[in-house]
């Protein structure tokens, strides 16, 4: 599939119920560089909230969807307003916007409106996702992330998360809710959103969702965080290692995180029985899989990104950006368990499942 170079921005904003996502739009769309942004909300419920709360300079800034959720009922309606957009807001051939936010309701589950951002063809070729920006309450954080599946889900998927309210916590919730983020996901980047221009930045900054035309470093892209990289075992006769020391979890959270290291390169057929075999079977489970893989015959890394069982164009880079040439996995599961996972990864090591 060809794709083109002048897909639209677009920009995927979640956050639960008071974390400060409306506040933070307010701040974007008054900034030049957003002063062509074009807003999508949704609320759920009859009453639309956000459209009342949300500051713009024109009426017709703000394309609401208020039928029900974009996750679930409104999927298909999301699909028609990103394809309506393009010629309701045109003049004589030029768009007048040139990028998109959506911004979600604060009990959406991102993960659908991802995977139809990456499945639907027409989307996909008109618009580029340069990331997910989750909100997280300071205050509320630690209620919120163990009591609401929404909420750990909506962290876990994020490309960029932004904290706010941080001057209303105190020293130490504020380290137990930075842990908490990090079990949930060791990979996004953690910004303080009460200074508004250092937010924006982070925002304009975001460009690695997608491998394939990213501007963004290879060894920014994956960005490893507090990810903790555990060797998998190649011995042939030997079962998968019992430890769970990659294993991020906290308490009974069905949410987990598994980095994983290949010292040895892999050969593509080895890639295809892997994917073949994790996609189908386990795709509804992985929240996120990122992956930079050193593969046999390629001078730099073939780099892998996806979300449930969809995946972006695969990159393919012409060279490695230091002497690190280990492959590097970091899956984000709902409901999947280390042995389950480590059975499907047994192809990149030549092993049968």
């Amino acid at each position: 599939m060809t794709i083109s170079s002048q897909r639209i921005p677009l920009y995927l904003l979640t956050g639960f119920l008071g974390s400060g996502k409306t506040t933070l739009l307010n701040q974007w769309i008054k900034d030049p560089a957003f002063s062509k942004a074009l807003v999508i909300i949704n609320e759920f419920g009859e009453t639309s909230l956000d459209h009342l709360l949300v500051s713009r300079s024109t009426e017709e800034q703000i394309v609401e969807l208020s039928n029900g959720c974009i996750c679930c009922t409104t999927r298909g309606d999301l699909v028609k307003t990103l394809t309506d957009i393009s010629w309701r807001f045109s003049r004589n051939g030029i768009k007048s916007f040139d990028r998109v936010i959506i911004e979600t309701t604060g009990l959406a589950d991102p993960s659908p409106i991802l995977s139809t951002l990456i499945s639907n063809e027409k989307i996909f070729q008109q618009y580029r996702l340069q990331g997910t920006v989750t909100t997280v309450d300071a205050v509320n954080a630690l209620h919120t992330l163990s009591q609401y599946r929404e909420a750990k889900r909506q962290v876990a998927v994020a490309d960029l998360i932004l904290l706010t309210k941080q001057d209303l916590a105190d020293e130490d919730t504020l380290t137990q809710v930075l842990q908490h983020i990090r079990q949930l996901n060791p990979t996004a980047p953690v910004q303080p959103s009460d200074q508004g221009v250092t937010a924006l930045s982070a925002l304009l900054e975001l460009d690695h969702v997608e491998p394939v035309q990213s501007v963004t470093p290879l060894t920014h892209w994956l960005n490893f965080g507090s990810a903790q990289f555990e060797p998998l075992n190649s011995d042939p006769v030997a079962s998968f290692p019992a430890s769970t020391s990659n294993e991020i979890s906290s308490h009974q959270d069905t949410i987990n995180t598994y980095c994983y290291q290949i010292t040895r390169p892999v050969t593509l057929f080895a890639i295809q029985l892997w994917l073949d075999a994790l996609l189908p079977e386990m795709g509804h489970q992985l929240l996120r899989v990122k992956a930079i893989l050193n593969v046999e015959g390629f001078p730099g890394p073939v780099v892998i990104h996806g979300v449930q069982q969809l995946l972006h164009p695969t990159a393919v880079l012409t060279h490695w950006p230091n002497d690190d040439r280990q492959s590097k996995l970091v899956f984000i599961t709902d409901q999947l368990s280390r042995e389950q996972l480590e059975k499907s990864l047994r192809p990149l090591l030549g092993l049968k499942i």
